[in-house]
C-alpha cells in the first residue's frame, strides 16, 4: 500500500518517536524534511523481483515494483484491491472442449482457468538509464565496452536518463522470467504446474543457455510462452490449468511485477555485472520509491520516483481504525515522505539503544527490551511503561499471521 508501502509487518510491537534537536544524530540540513530513517537487520540477497522471496527484502521492493494488485492498507480481514490493474480480475472457467463454464461449475470440470488484466494507462517508470535514447530512438546506451564503462560504477554515473510508460508486455516478459534457467525463481515448479506452457518455455530456455556463454543474455521475445498472451498494450490474459483460486493472491506479489525487456537487456551488457550494475542490485519499476543508494552493509537509500503515479490515502477501514487515528488522512496523496534512509543494525540491542537516542523513528521491542518498554495490564493489553511515556514514544500494536512448530526426535531414546 501507499505512504510507505510495507506489505509486511515490522515486528509485533511497533514504536515511534522523535529525537530532540539536542540530540539529532543526524544533519542540520535534514531537520525539518520528510525523511524516515529506519534500520535493517539483514542484507537484502535479492532485490530482482522474480527471486526476492523474504521479509528483508520486501521492505524494498514492494516500494518500488508494482504488481497488477495489492492489499489494503486498512481492511482486515486483509482484502485484494487494484493496484496498477483497473479492477481484480474474477476468472472465467472453461472446460476440455473450451466451452465456457459458469462461476459454480465443480472443480473437477473444470478444464482452465483465464485471468485478463487491464493496466491502468498512463503508469510511468521511475527515470532510468536503460530508457534514454538517441535522435534516431535507438537505446543510448546499449553495446557498451569496457571504455565506455569506464567511471561508470553506479546507477547514478550513467549521465542521461529517460522513461515511457508501463504496458502489459512488461508483466508477460516478466512471467516468462519465471522459467529462466539462470535466475533460479522460487515459484517456478509451483507456477508451472499451473500457468499453461511454463515448463514447456523452461525446457526451451535450458536448451537455449546451453548453447550460449553463461552471462549471455537470452531474449525472452524470442520464446513463446503458450498460456500468457497480450491482448492489446494494456492488457494481457493468463491461462492456467484447473481451478487454482489462490492465483489472484499471487498478482499481488513482487514475482508478477513487471521488468521492461530493455531493462533485462541493459543489465546484461559485459562488464555489467562485475560493477553489480544489475536489476538484483538496482531494481526499476513504477513505484512511489526508487533505490538511489545500495550499500547493503551500511546504508540503503529509496527516494521518491518523481514519475509515480501517485495514489491516495484510504477512507475505509475498520471501526477501530477511526478511533485510532487511522482515518485522519484519507483522502491525501501519497506518499507522505521523500525520503527512506535505511541503516544496517545487526543485533537488536544496538537498534533499540539507538532508537532511544533518536537515530530511528520506529524499533520493535526484543525480549532484551521489553520489560523496559511496556507493562501487561491485568486483563492482559499491552501499555507502555512511564519511562517510555516520558520519552513521548507511541506504542501501536499489529496482529499477523506466524507458523510456529515443534519437532521431536521419537527415536531418540532419552
Amino acid at each position: 500500500m501507499p505512504f510507505f508501502r510495507f506489505t509486511f509487518l515490522l515486528s509485533l510491537l511497533l514504536l515511534t518517536a522523535c529525537g530532540s534537536e539536542q540530540n539529532d544524530p543526524y544533519p542540520r540540513a535534514e531537520r525539518g524534511q520528510n525523511i524516515l530513517y529506519s534500520a535493517f537487520t539483514e542484507r537484502p540477497k535479492h532485490l530482482d523481483p522474480v527471486q526476492s522471496y523474504t521479509e528483508d527484502e520486501i521492505t524494498f521492493t514492494a516500494q518500488i515494483y508494482e504488481p497488477p494488485l495489492q492489499y489494503h492498507y486498512l481492511k482486515r480481514p486483509y482484502t485484494l484491491i487494484p493496484l496498477t490493474s483497473d479492477a481484480v480480475p474474477a476468472p472465467r472457467y472453461y472446460d476440455d472442449s473450451g466451452r465456457e463454464l459458469p462461476a459454480t461449475a465443480p472443480a473437477e470440470a473444470i478444464a482452465h482457468s483465464v485471468y485478463e488484466i487491464r493496466l491502468r494507462p498512463g503508469i510511468r517508470y521511475q527515470p532510468h538509464p536503460a530508457f534514454a535514447s538517441d535522435a534516431t530512438g535507438q537505446p543510448l546506451y546499449r553495446d557498451l565496452d569496457s571504455e565506455q564503462l569506464r567511471g561508470i560504477e553506479t546507477i547514478a554515473d550513467f549521465r542521461m536518463t529517460a522513461s515511457r510508460e508501463l504496458v502489459a508486455d512488461d508483466y508477460i516478459y516478466e512471467i516468462k522470467r519465471l522459467a529462466h534457467p539462470r535466475l533460479h525463481s522460487p515459484i517456478f515448479g509451483m507456477m508451472a504446474e499451473r500457468i499453461v506452457g511454463l515448463r514447456e518455455l523452461g525446457a526451451a530456455l535450458q536448451a537455449e543457455a546451453r548453447t550460449l556463454p553463461p552471462d549471455a543474455w537470452i531474449d525472452l521475445d524470442r520464446f513463446a510462452l503458450s498460456g500468457v498472451t497480450r491482448v492489446d498494450r494494456h492488457t494481457y490474459r493468463i491461462t492456467l490449468r484447473g481451478k487454482y483460486p489462490q492465483f489472484v493472491y499471487w498478482l499481488a506479489m513482487p514475482f508478477f511485477a513487471p521488468v521492461p525487456r530493455e531493462v533485462d537487456r541493459f543489465y546484461h551488457q559485459p562488464g555489467m555485472a562485475a560493477k553489480n550494475l544489475t536489476l538484483d542490485w538496482y531494481p526499476v519499476g513504477t513505484g512511489p520509491f526508487m533505490l538511489t543508494q545500495n550499500n547493503p552493509n551500511s546504508r540503503m537509500l529509496l527516494e521518491r520516483n518523481p514519475n509515480f503515479h501517485g495514489e491516495a490515502y484510504p477512507c475505509q477501514g475498520d471501526p477501530e481504525d477511526q478511533t485510532d487515528g487511522l482515518l485522519a488522512d484519507c483522502g491525501k496523496a501519497l506518499p507522505f515522505i521523500d525520503q527512506a534512509v535505511f541503516s544496517r543494525e545487526k543485533e537488536s540491542i544496538p537498534y533499540w539503544n539507538k532508537f532511544l537516542q533518536g537515530y530511528y523513528d520506529a524499533s520493535g521491542i526484543s525480549s532484551d527490551s521489553f520489560d523496559q518498554a511496556v507493562r501487561l495490564g491485568v486483563g492482559g493489553d499491552v501499555q507502555l511503561s512511564d519511562e517510555m511515556r516520558g520519552k513521548g514514544i507511541r506504542l501501536l500494536t499489529s496482529v499477523r499471521a506466524s507458523i510456529f512448530y515443534m519437532g521431536f526426535n521419537m527415536l531418540d531414546p532419552v
